[in-house]
């Protein structure tokens, strides 16, 4: 179990990847996105925190570096460095309306050829100048479907064009959905406009962005057979969450955006009390002193009439080590 726990861990982290770009009007990552999941897995893994969840995984998993190192051969992109912002967005939340979005960087490495290999694939040339990859998918119910993926090049000159290695300009990114007109219309963007990922940039030191709206949809489908959702889900239009990298410190914070500012003050209630709980809780239980602490470091706030409630936490990287390392002893 630890392995496979292991494992999901970097492989997700390694999955979400992609590089800032500079904001245009047109984005690849439509205005009306119903949620918008953004990472950078280099940064991530370069950063601070990426070397903690390493270190927890090297307790279990002592050849993962070996791993991130042949699997980076396989694909022919060193996926320490050259994995920039990747984004998973949805025009709504079934899973014909996802889509996937990364720059990969100056290469597509091995990637188009590796796809030959699964099992059903099926492709197609467009524009003559990018191959539409179509291998088979299936949901949780066994349904059977395809996704549509390519890997377009941007268009715009590199860091050394001329520089042995260096392709020269341009920079690749990977583009999926289960639709193969979205998929297109990616392509034509990337080709054509220089179309940009997103136009909500982050700070330098951001590693994951998540969006949220239509949380009651959301909710529902979430919830024990499609019933309705919560009160407080009903409530919310919008939701973001972001975790930041500061080089001495780890920071998250949360922001909900309420239909008033009476239920703004609401919710904040809500999670005002009931983080008061948690840590009454944990006072009372010697063993759960690590989460009192946790709850100490969470800030939340609400100014009268607003419609957002904030949760901020800042815990810097030696305390938190002190955190998992008791927690670990638990």
């Amino acid at each position: 179990m630890k392995r496979l726990i292991a494992s999901t861990v970097v492989a997700a982290t390694l999955a979400l990847s992609l590089p800032v770009v500079g904001a245009e009007p047109a984005t690849l990552v439509p205005a009306d996105a119903s949620f918008t999941l953004v990472t950078n897995p280099s940064k991530l893994l370069q950063s601070r925190l990426g070397e903690t969840i390493l270190d927890l995984i090297r307790k279990d998993e002592p050849q993962i570096d070996e791993v991130i190192d042949k699997l980076s051969e396989t694909v022919g992109i060193d996926l320490r460095t050259s994995l920039g912002k990747t984004i998973l967005f949805g025009t709504g939340y079934d899973r014909g309306d996802f889509a996937l979005i990364a720059d990969i960087g100056p290469t597509s490495g091995n990637i188009n050829g590796l796809l030959l290999t699964a099992p059903g694939y099926d492709s197609s040339v467009y524009r003559e100048k990018v191959i539409v990859h179509s291998p088979p998918a299936e949901d949780e119910a066994g349904h059977s479907d395809r996704i549509y993926c390519a890997l377009p090049k941007r268009p715009g000159l590199g860091a050394n064009p001329g520089a042995e290695g260096n392709p020269g300009a341009g920079t690749y990114y990977l583009v999926a959905s289960f639709n193969p007109e979205r998929t297109r219309a990616m392509i034509d963007q990337t080709l054509d406009t220089d179309a940009p990922l997103m136009l909500e940039g982050a700070d330098e030191g951001t590693l994951i962005e998540v969006w949220f709206s239509g949380l009651p949809e959301l909710a529902r489908l979430a919830g024990p057979h499609g019933g309705p959702p919560s009160a407080v889900a009903e409530m919310v239009q919008r939701a973001h969450l972001s975790l930041s990298d500061s080089g001495d410190s780890v920071a998250s914070e949360l922001t909900l955006t309420m239909v008033d500012g009476l239920r703004a003050q609401q919710v904040f209630e809500l999670l005002r009390g009931g983080l008061a709980m948690l840590q009454l809780a944990a006072t009372a239980e010697p063993q759960a002193q690590p989460l009192a602490d946790l709850g100490q470091m969470i800030n939340i706030q609400h100014n009268p009439d607003d419609t957002d409630v904030t949760a901020s936490f800042n815990c810097s990287y030696d305390r938190l080590e002190q955190l998992l390392d008791t927690l670990e002893g638990m």
